[in-house]
């Protein structure tokens, strides 16, 4: 057990190698017995976030793979934020344990259109999250593709030293370096606002060594009663929580507002996620917001603008304490994944990860969900099979060839959801797959 414990701390570390050699021990000892996973059920997360971007518990990509085949689950999808650096260590990892998945992005995108309507970022008008899923390659050196990829690194550090600047001043004695504090939190230098709120708790364990004076210090910089702060001082997650709510988030000392240069713009993202053969994907958040109260309106925009996938995360939609308000939550949901039934556009769900506390699965057999979980998973079906046809052969789901080939898109969903129930995730399967001609692709899974 111990042996097992060692690797799986071993599949967190920032060395590729050591991970690598860790995640490879582990299957020996799965295909010698020593350990068993269950079954595949219908169950899947295509939002998992790694420590590339944040992961809450540090997981790497094959961590993430790891658990995935321990929790039984059907398919698994990585998504970070603002990079693609999880790609080719998920692709490797799960077609080494047979693993149905996908690789996203995650960003945000200005939409000048409407500058007065809300999204899916709260008190941000016009601005709205966004996704690409089911990459399965970089972008080549010097394209197009490249530049929005490092347009949205280099925006995120510039939006990250603005927020240290301001919080320096305002927790000084406690200040972090940038480089020295924060970088070195990351395996690729891509630091969130949530390595930030580490590198301050930490800073002020260093500064502060004596509990109490800490806990005076953060009851005075974040104007909370002592007793609730030395108790949140004893569970870090709840406290990194309120360090970021009161400090960076909306209404914060250290809140940057964003500017229309700070986000690209919906065509710009696209252009990253098209010209590598992945899904746009836009995000839903509650259909409280403005600009989601209609769905219509929503889902005329998106097809409109190349957008034919909707990303939502169900657990905070429906995994609430009040009663009344998870009805009207499921309301909405009910709202939206019909008009998306509607228009045949699918819905890809996971639980991100990026904060303590969240499942690493969403509950399938909850009767909350039950009306709509035969259709996220549909929707995971057609993901994959997307990933087969595009790893295979640039065929996939958003490929001329599949517009031209299957240009209904509820035909092309049933194609695409049919070839990706039954694929495995085999390289000599995937390779065969993609020597087949148009003709026989269409006659076995169309």
């Amino acid at each position: 057990m111990n042996d097992l414990k060692n690797l799986e701390v071993k599949l967190d570390s920032f060395d590729w190698n050591t991970r690598r050699d860790a995640f490879l021990k582990l299957i020996d000892m799965v295909k010698k017995g020593k350990i068993l996973f269950p079954p595949p059920a219908p169950r899947i997360n295509l939002h998992f976030h790694t420590f590339f971007s944040f992961n809450a518990y540090g997981y790497s990509p094959l961590h993430i793979i790891w658990k995935a085949k321990e929790l039984g689950l059907s398919m698994a999808g990585s998504v970070d934020f603002d990079v693609l650096d999880a790609i080719n260590e998920f692709q490797w990892g799960s077609l080494e344990v047979g693993l149905p998945f996908s690789s996203g992005i995650e960003t945000r995108i200005y939409l000048s259109q409407f500058s007065d309507l809300e999204f899916s970022s709260p008190n941000e008008p016009g601005v709205a999250y966004y996704m690409g899923n089911g990459f399965t390659r970089l972008p080549e050196k010097g394209s197009e593709a490249e530049n929005v990829l490092s347009f949205l690194k280099q925006v995120a550090q510039k939006r990250n030293l603005k927020i240290i600047e301001k919080v320096n001043q305002y927790l000084n004695p406690v200040q972090v370096d940038y480089h020295k504090d924060v970088l070195s939190l990351t395996p690729s230098n891509n630091p969130t606002e949530r390595h930030i709120v580490i590198a301050y708790v930490q800073k002020a364990e260093t500064v502060f060594t004596d509990k109490d004076k800490r806990a005076l210090f953060w009851s005075e910089r974040l104007e909370e009663e002592i007793s609730l702060i030395s108790q949140l001082l004893q569970d870090p997650p709840n406290f990194f929580d309120k360090v970021r709510l009161k400090l960076m988030k909306y209404g914060g000392v250290g809140y940057v507002k964003p500017d229309v240069g700070d986000f690209p713009s919906q065509e710009q993202a696209n252009k990253l996620i098209l010209n590598l053969g992945a899904l746009p994907s836009f995000c839903w958040l509650s259909g409280y917001p403005s600009g989601e109260k209609d769905p219509k309106f929503m889902l005329d925009f998106c097809l409109a603008n190349q957008i034919e996938t909707i990303f939502i995360i169900p657990d905070r939609i429906w995994d609430i304490e009040n009663e009344i308000k998870r009805e009207s939550n499921l309301k909405n949901l009910y709202m939206i994944t019909q008009e998306c039934q509607k228009r045949s556009v699918p819905i890809f769900v996971g639980t991100e990860l990026n904060k303590y506390g969240q499942k690493l699965v969403d509950d399938f057999d909850s009767k909350y969900l039950d009306p709509f979980t035969s259709y996220f998973l549909e929707s995971a079906w057609l993901l994959w099979g997307h990933m087969v046809l595009e790893l295979s052969s640039r065929r996939g789901y958003n490929s001329s060839w599949a517009k031209e080939t299957l240009p209904d898109r509820r035909k092309r969903n049933t194609f695409f959801a049919l070839l990706g129930k039954n694929i495995p995730a085999d390289r000599e399967v995937i390779k065969k797959i993609g020597e087949k001609s148009t003709p026989d692709l269409i006659k076995e899974f169309g």
